[in-house]
Order: C-alpha cells, then structure tokens, then sequence
C-alpha cells in the first residue's frame, strides 16, 4: 500500500485493489440497506484502538438525551403517545474529535484520500469533507451496562461505523431497511408497530474490528441495552459541503460543549 500512513492498519483482503474498487459495492447496499467489512482493522490495529479507547475513556463526557423517532421537534398536530412524537432515549459516553491525537489510527483512516474515495465512489458522492467544528467529524462512543440507542432515524443519508470493542451480551444492532416512507409520505403505521413491538427487524452479528456502512437516513434503526461488559463504536462524519458544523444542541448534548 502506497501510503504509508495506513500500514498494518487494516486487515489482509484490504488491498489497493480493494480500495480503488468502491462502486461495486454499491447496488448491496442500495438493495440490503448496509454493508459490514469484516476484520476492516487488523489485528494490531485493533488492539492500538482498544488501548487508545481506553487511555481516552477517563475524559468521556457522559449524555443522556431524548427525542423522537425522527430527531426533530414536537409536532402539536400529532398526539404525544403517537409515532410521529413518543420519546426514545440513548446513554452513551463519547469523546469528541479534539481529544483524539492527531496520530491515532482514526484520524488516519479519516484523513486518508485512498479511504475517502473509496467512500465516495461506494456511496456516488462528489466530495466529502469534516465538520467546520473541531468536535463532530470522529467521536469514539462508549455504551456501558445499561446504555442503549433508542430507535431512530439519522439525519445523513448513510452512517459508517467501525466497531472497535463488543460487549459481552446485549447491545444487538437492529434495522428496518429503507422502510421510511410509503408513497413518498412518512410511514408512521409500520414505525408505530415498530416501537410497538409487533414486527422484528434484522439483526446484526458485528465482530470488533468490523467497518459497517448503513443506510441511517431511511432504516429506522438502534443498538439494544448492553447487559455485560462494554460497547466501543467509532462513528466517521462526513458532510457533503465544506463549512457545515454540527448543531450547537446536538454538540451540547454528546460533548457537553459547543468548541
């Protein structure tokens, strides 16, 4: 691999080859609504991830946050017990993009022309490029006993993942495929069956180490509460146009400050 930056980071079947080749993963995607890379860090990658995560976790800012299903505000036409307005929670801990070093793995792979363009061409975008704020663009998230993501959509069109720790039992990754609208209206019968419990969706096996890629703005999705050991899931954020911070609210939320 040419650049050097990214030796002995990523498992063996992550070639150049691999790499110039994005496209052909596009139509998976489109069609199952998500795409896991297995072993997308090798192994000594992952275990200099594991103890950067965990030499990090000490500076964590802890959030509790709700909000609905949709991320936005309440809407009085709608009853409060009503898809369209009932409250989902998510505990989390996070370290923001300033805390991480500026030699770590993560920032990297993020940095990296040969993985942005591979993102770009597996998801046919023109550019990428980071949060204008020093915060959003890498977050390392930390889900402890107890911690859950509710259900809810993104408000990007595709999320990427890297899962860099699995708990022990719980903390399941669950999706409804590209399920949002319904005659280009919001589906709010199957979202209500949904947080009903009367329908299942599919869920994932995700091993440490994996690279996953979802569809985050159509496929209602969450991560189940972990009941034993500890979740470590790095998040990569993108923005299609330069100059775009994440909202004030949402960086108070997840970091606790805005800079």
């Amino acid at each position: 691999m040419n650049d050097s930056r990214l030796k002995n980071i990523f498992g063996d079947a992550y070639t150049e080859d691999f790499f110039s080749s994005g496209s052909i993963y596009s139509q998976t995607l489109n069609e199952k609504g998500i795409l896991i890379f297995n072993s997308f860090i090798g192994p000594d990658g992952l275990k200099t991830l594991q103890n950067e995560a965990n030499e990090l976790k000490e500076h964590s800012y802890k959030s509790s946050s709700e909000y609905n299903v949709y991320i936005s505000e309440y809407d009085n036409a709608f009853s409060a017990d009503s898809p369209r307005n009932r409250i989902m929670s998510t505990s989390k801990k996070c370290i923001p993009n300033d805390l991480i070093p500026t030699q770590s793995i993560l920032q990297k792979i993020y940095d990296s022309p040969l993985v942005r363009s591979f993102f770009l061409d597996l998801l046919d975008k023109d550019e990428f490029h980071p949060y204008e704020d020093p915060l959003s663009s890498i977050n390392i998230n930390y889900y402890d006993k107890g911690d859950a993501l509710g259900w809810h959509f993104d408000n990007s069109d595709y999320t990427i993942t890297l899962l860099v720790k699995n708990c022990i039992k719980g903390g399941v990754y669950e999706f409804f495929n590209d399920m949002r609208y319904k005659n280009d209206k919001e589906d709010y019968d199957l979202v209500e069956k949904i947080l009903d419990k009367k329908v299942k969706g599919i869920k994932v096996d995700s091993l440490e180490g994996d690279l996953m890629i979802f569809k985050g703005n159509k496929s209602i999705h969450q991560v189940t509460a972990v009941e034993e050991g500890e979740r470590i899931l790095v998040t990569f954020n993108y923005n299609e146009e330069s100059g775009v911070s994440l909202s004030e609210q949402s960086r108070r939320t997840f970091f606790g400050r805005i800079k």
